[in-house]
């Protein structure tokens, strides 16, 4: 069976970090099959890049490894976390990273670190590569490591701005069932109450609600970026009318 792996940062394309850390599994691991979910996301937002992971990894098979690494507190003695959630396998700080896929089935903070130097600015290709490694290989029940009961966990139960996608729709964490009819998303000051069922049902100039594919509430505007009409972002709290 081919190993199979996904590969979610804020490392960005200009930059050659997403593929020094794909280069390190690769050469132990050449085999493997890497998916990136994104490398956009937005610096240092880890509501966005969790939002990302949880509502991606359910689409592939048990037994892939996804590797997440949006890391403010790289070089710090944040914890290293081995998440199993359904069968799936998480890997990346312990820094809120994970809270969508809170409560998991088991959560262990690796205490395994690789042989020779590790850059202080760079966990992804020298700590969380080589740990993947690991796990691809068959290794990763025999990594050290201790239970981890209080891994940390940012309230994405409240509602909020999730994530702001490339055309700047707005995506919120709200399920669309809980928007009785007529009612409304204030966010950043502005009410939203208009529905719509698709795209092109919002009058140009105007700012629309639908169900997003991900089954939750967007602000929406026609041929225009909502996120820059209202000033959000990923993170911010939105109110439900």
């Amino acid at each position: 069976m081919i190993p199979l792996l996904t590969f979610l940062s804020d490392f960005g394309s200009r930059d050659a970090y997403a593929a020094q850390v794909k280069a390190v599994i690769l050469s132990k691991v050449p085999e493997a099959k890497i998916v990136d979910i994104s490398h956009e996301v937005e610096p240092f937002n880890l509501v966005s890049a969790g939002w990302l992971l949880f509502t991606s990894y359910r689409y592939f098979p048990a037994g892939t490894v996804h590797l997440a690494v949006v890391d403010p507190g790289v070089g710090t003695a944040r914890a290293v976390l081995l998440v199993r959630k359904g069968g799936h396998v998480f890997v990346g700080p312990d820094n809120g990273l994970f809270s969508f896929l809170y409560p998991a089935d088991e959560v262990v903070e690796v205490s395994w670190r690789p042989q020779g130097a590790v850059s202080p600015t760079f966990h992804g290709r020298d700590v969380f590569a080589p740990l993947v490694v690991k796990i691809l290989t068959g290794h990763g029940l025999g990594v050290p490591g201790e239970p981890k009961t209080d891994p940390i966990c940012l309230d994405v139960a409240a509602p909020m701005v999730v994530h702001i996608d490339g055309f700047g729709n707005v995506i919120t964490n709200i399920p669309c069932g809980r928007l009785s009819s007529g009612g409304s998303v204030e966010v950043n000051g502005t009410v939203v109450n208009a529905g719509a069922e698709t795209f092109a049902d919002i009058p140009p100039g105007s700012l629309g609600l639908i169900c997003g594919s991900a089954g939750t509430i967007e602000i929406v505007a026609s041929r225009a970026r909502a996120s820059e009409v209202l000033g959000a972002m990923a993170g911010m709290m939105v109110s439900l009318g």
